[in-house]
C-alpha cells in the first residue's frame, strides 16, 4: 500500500506540472487559465525541488550518532525503500504539524534511521574482529547485544519517518557489504591492534557516548510522549555501548600491549579534531520547534561535545596510566539519567 501511495503521489505531481505547462501553453485557452496553469507548474516543480532539496541537505550533514558503518574508508547506509519491514507500530502526535514540518521531521527521523540501521552490521563487523583477535565470551556477547538493541531502535525510527512523512519507509539494499575488497583502503592498512584501539575510542567511546548525552537531553525537551520515550531509551542503550568500547580498549591493552597502547595515544591526539554533530539550518523551522520535538539547537550540541570529549580524554589517559584507577572503574561518564528509568518502557 505504501508503494502504491507514492506513486500514486508522483503520477499526481506529475500530471499538475504537465497538465499546468499545457495550459499555459495553450494560447487559445483563456488568460486565466493559462496563468492557473502556469501557478499550477511553477507550484508543483516548487514542491518536488524543495523537497529534493530538504532531503540533499539533511542527508549530506554529519549529524552522525553511535558507531557508524564504515567500508572502504566511507561511511555507508542503506538506500530507501518503500515497505515493511523495519518498522514498529509507534504513532507520535502530528496534530497540528504543518505539511512542511512535518516533511522535516519526517526527513531527520529517516535519516536516523539510517544510522541506526547501519549500526547493526557495523557491530557484527566488531564482533568478526574481536573473534579473530581472541577475544573473551563476554565482549562478543556484548556485540551482538548491542545489535539487537540498535535493530529497536532503526525499527522504532523508521516507524517515527513514516508517521511524520505519510510514506511507508523501510530500510533498502547496502550492496557495499557484498562486495569484496580488490584493494585495501587506508582505513585498513596499519596494525589490527591500533584500528581496534582508534576505532574503539573515536566511534565508542566518543561518538556513542556522545549519542547517549544528546539523545538524553532531547529526551528531557521533546513534547510528544513517544519521542521523549523512544529518545530516553536510545540514551540508556548507547550508553551501554559507549561502555562496551571501553572494555573493548582495555581488552586491547591486555593482549595487544605496546602497539595497543601506542594506538590509544595517537587516538587521543585526533578527539580536538572531531566534529560537533550538526543539522543545517532550515527554513520553516526554528531551533525551538525542533527542540519540542527532541532535535537539541547547535549551541548545545557543541557544549555536550566540549564535555564529551574531556570526559573521554581523561578516562583514556587513566587506563594509560595504572596508577590512576579512579576513572577505570566508577560508573559511564556518559550514562544519562532517562526521562522513563525502565529500558522496557519502549518496545524498541
Amino acid at each position: 500500500m505504501a508503494a502504491v501511495s507514492v506513486i500514486l503521489v508522483v503520477l499526481l505531481f506529475a500530471g499538475a506540472f504537465v497538465g499546468g505547462l499545457i495550459l499555459m501553453l495553450q494560447k487559445h485557452q483563456p488568460r486565466g487559465l493559462r496563468v492557473l496553469g502556469g501557478v499550477m507548474a511553477l507550484g508543483t516543480a516548487v514542491t518536488v525541488g524543495g523537497l529534493a532539496w530538504l532531503v540533499h541537505l539533511i542527508s549530506s550533514t554529519n549529524f552522525s550518532k553511535g558507531r557508524v558503518l564504515r567500508l572502504r574508508g566511507r561511511t555507508r547506509v542503506a538506500r530507501r525503500a518503500l515497505g515493511a519491514g523495519w518498522a514498529d507500530d509507534a504513532v507520535p502526535d502530528v496534530s497540528g504539524l504543518t505539511p512542511w514540518q512535518r516533511t522535516v521531521l519526517g526527513e531527520v527521523w529517516m535519516y536516523s534511521a539510517g544510522l541506526e540501521h547501519a549500526s547493526v552490521p557495523a557491530f557484527s563487523k566488531l564482533s568478526l574482529k574481536l573473534s579473530a583477535l581472541g577475544a573473551p565470551s563476554e565482549l562478543l556477547e556484548d556485540c551482538h547485544l548491542a545489535a539487537l538493541d540498535e535493530i529497536r531502535h532503526a525499527r522504532r525510527c523508521f516507524a517515527l519517518a513514516s508517521a511524520y512523512s505519510g510514506v511507508g519507509w523501510t530500510a533498502g539494499t547496502i550492496p557495499e557489504l557484498g562486495q569484496g575488497s580488490t584493494r585495501p583502503s587506508p582505513m585498513d592498512s596499519g596494525d589490527t591492534w591500533a584500528r581496534l584501539v582508534r576505532g574503539s575510542l573515536l566511534d565508542g567511546c566518543l561518538a556513542e557516548g556522545m549519542a547517549s548525552l544528546v539523545a538524553g537531553e532531547g529526551a528531557r525537551r521533546a513534547s510528544d510522549s513517544v519521542v521523549r520515550e523512544t529518545l530516553s531509551v536510545i540514551s540508556e542503550d548507547e550508553g551501554r555501548h559507549a561502555e562496551l568500547a571501553w572494555d573493548v580498549i582495555a581488552f586491547a591493552l591486555k593482549r595487544g600491549g605496546r602497539s595497543a597502547k601506542g594506538a590509544l595515544r595517537q587516538a587521543l591526539l585526533a578527539l580536538e579534531s572531531q566534529q560537533t554533530p550538526a543539522l543545517p539550518r532550515i527554513p520553516g523551522v526554528d531551533e525551538d520547534f525542533l527542540a519540542r520535538n527532541g532535535v537539541l539547537p547547535q549551541v548545545e550540541l557543541g557544549r555536550l561535545m566540549a564535555v564529551c570529549i574531556e570526559r573521554t580524554r581523561a578516562r583514556a589517559e587513566a587506563l594509560l596510566d595504572p596508577s590512576n584507577l579512579s576513572m577505570r572503574h566508577g560508573p559511564s561518564d556518559f550514562q544519562v539519567a532517562p526521562a522513563s528509568s525502565s529500558r522496557d518502557a519502549v518496545p524498541m
